[in-house]
């Protein structure tokens, strides 16, 4: 089939243009925080990484690169919240990882990849549409060097909805590798917060960490990915590459394993409550007042209460005003560090993972 007009200047007109066109399985932003032909996707100045909206509206694509080696980011942390943002926003994208080399020795092809859950027993023969799908299902795994691989309760996968969970969450992670790679800290994010996180003794056999945690059943949904990092490849045989348009001058490199999320239906109604539809339902319920609104959102996480602040804000609220000032003073850290992130998304975000939430 001919490739879909490039033209178009209008996002959602070039989207319905793709998928529009015939065989198209898998629609995928790429560098999403790359700057071509005098765009930048994910610019702030369109896209918001708290609450992961964009101006143009929703994204309407399958994946989203968070990593590829031959255009890493200053921190490489960046593409990995933008898409959790993504997903706290209620949208079900797959992360995916490539090394889009175009040269012969300068970026390595294969450094940055992708593994989807699908049957190889011959390579030659894979069924593709088969691929395509466990893609879209998130039934994949992005790798830098490491390979970060999740089950909860021994029975469910990335990709999966984790249903019937008892008031203990048991979570189990596996970080491989080659001889050339070491791995040294393993973290679990919940709605893109870490929530638990493990230094790794350096191992060259293939199995670098086996972790296991037990959680305490969340009050509410969450997506759960597990993300492990190690020290970069300097070395002439695989060296990662420096950053393609860096922000700063600063920069270490790291190699990396992340998962797709595993959903958890912590509130046990069978189906999966994004961060932002969790938070339509509390200021449907409770208003946009802080002296109502806050106190409705003590039993949630940070990104639920991020989103409620944008929505008091599109509602013409005021969250960076006194009153809001005024009751965020005596509101559970959760609900202060979510307000907090919103009201601060114009700002510089750190050169660091996400911060522990105890």
């Amino acid at each position: 089939a001919p490739p879909p007009d490039p033209k178009p200047t209008d996002w959602t007109d070039l989207l319905r243009a793709i998928h529009a066109t015939p065989g198209e399985r898998v629609v995928v932003l790429n560098h999403p925080r790359d700057l071509h032909a005098g765009f930048r996707p994910f610019d702030p100045e369109h896209f918001n990484p708290i609450i992961g909206t964009h101006r143009r509206g929703p994204l309407k694509v399958d994946a989203i690169e968070v990593v590829n080696s031959g255009a890493l980011q200053s921190d490489p942390w960046t593409p990995i919240r933008d898409w959790m943002a993504v997903l706290n926003h209620g949208e079900r994208i797959t992360a995916v990882g490539a090394s889009d080399s175009h040269d012969v020795a300068r970026f390595i092809v294969g450094q940055g990849r992708t593994y989807i859950a699908c049957p190889d027993g011959d390579p030659a023969h894979i069924d593709v549409e088969r691929a395509c799908r466990a893609l879209r299902e998130g039934r994949a795994l992005v790798s830098l060097g490491l390979l970060a691989r999740m089950t909860v309760e021994d029975r469910f996968s990335v990709g999966d909805l984790a249903t019937k969970l008892g008031e203990q969450v048991h979570v189990a992670v596996e970080v491989f590798g080659p001889s050339w790679t070491t791995a040294d800290r393993v973290g679990l994010y919940a709605d893109g917060i870490a929530i638990r996180e493990a230094g790794l003794k350096p191992t060259p056999g293939p199995l670098k960490a086996r972790i296991t945690w037990t959680l305490p059943r969340p009050p509410h949904d969450v997506h759960l990915v597990a993300i492990a990092t190690g020290p970069g490849v300097t070395a002439p045989y695989w060296p990662i590459a420096r950053p393609y348009q860096p922000t700063s001058r600063a920069w270490t490199p790291r190699v990396l394993g992340l998962t797709n999320p595993i959903y958890l239906d912590a509130d046990g109604d069978g189906a999966w409550t994004s961060p932002r539809a969790y938070a339509e339902a509390v200021v449907e319920r409770a208003g946009t007042s802080p002296d109502t609104l806050l106190p409705a959102l003590r039993t949630y996480d940070e990104a639920v209460a991020a989103q409620a602040a944008a929505l008091c804000q599109a509602a013409g609220g005021d969250v960076r005003g006194d009153e809001f000032a005024r009751h965020l003073r005596v509101a559970p850290e959760p609900i202060q560090r979510g307000f907090a992130a919103f009201a601060s998304t114009r700002k510089q975000t750190s050169n660091s993972p996400p911060q522990r939430e105890d």
